[in-house]
């Protein structure tokens, strides 16, 4: 049986230089008419779900998380047509090539899956993945590997192991809360050092620099 490899979207497959994070405070004011909402709230690694709910206890005040994704996926979509503003990171699409027939790939994100798919075919990339685990599976990030496990087995993937590659703590600790592996790339929102301080299985600086470390620990 094949692993099947799971990847987080921002700071691992690409850069958005800011787009997602605009979108989201943009969506905040039309609909609630706070400006800047996201100030103060940690984004990287989060759930869109889990950025509503942290602003939402920011303002103490309950958000309309439906109108606010509306708005969101609307404004980021808006953004990422200037394909200036996505950079996808280094060796993903030699992985992507390497690993097709080899392992299984599909994308645990805490991304809405309109949002990904706006960020990911921006870049080129979403044809690369057929499912995933999304932001509207689960507010907290740590259950969206059992989510994904499930999926998988629904979709008849059969898999000896799973390895999530991610760029923060929240990556590393998904996969420790799911019995997962974890590969941590620098590319995205993690510090290195915070990053080996919460010990990944195996960590790079990016994907094309340690490209056989990453091909040998997948096997």
């Amino acid at each position: 049986m094949k692993t099947l490899v799971l990847f987080d979207i921002d700071g691992t497959l690409l850069r958005t230089r800011g787009a997602g994070r605009e979108a989201m405070d943009e969506a905040f004011e039309a609909v609630h008419g706070w400006q800047k909402a996201t100030d103060g709230v940690h984004i990287g690694g989060s759930t869109d779900g889990k950025i509503c709910q942290d602003v939402g206890h920011k303002y103490g005040a309950e958000i309309d998380v439906e109108a606010v994704k509306a708005v969101y996926l609307e404004r980021v979509a808006a953004r990422l047509a200037d394909r200036s503003r996505v950079e996808v990171c280094p060796g993903v699409f030699e992985l992507l090539e390497a690993l097709n027939g080899r392992a299984h790939v599909a994308l645990l994100t805490g991304n809405w899956e309109h949002g990904a798919k706006a960020k990911l075919g921006a870049a080129g990339l979403w044809e690369s993945f057929a499912w995933g685990a999304y932001a509207e599976d689960a507010v907290d990030r740590n259950h969206l590997l059992p989510i994904a496990r499930t999926r998988a087995a629904e979709r008849g993937v059969q898999h000896h192991r799973v390895v999530i590659i991610g760029d923060t703590p929240a990556d590393i600790a998904c996969a420790r809360a799911g019995a997962g592996e974890v590969i941590a790339v620098e590319t995205g929102f993690g510090e290195p050092d915070e990053l080996t301080r919460c010990s990944p299985d195996l960590q790079v600086p990016d994907l094309r620099s340690a490209f056989g470390r990453v091909m040998n620990f997948l096997g």
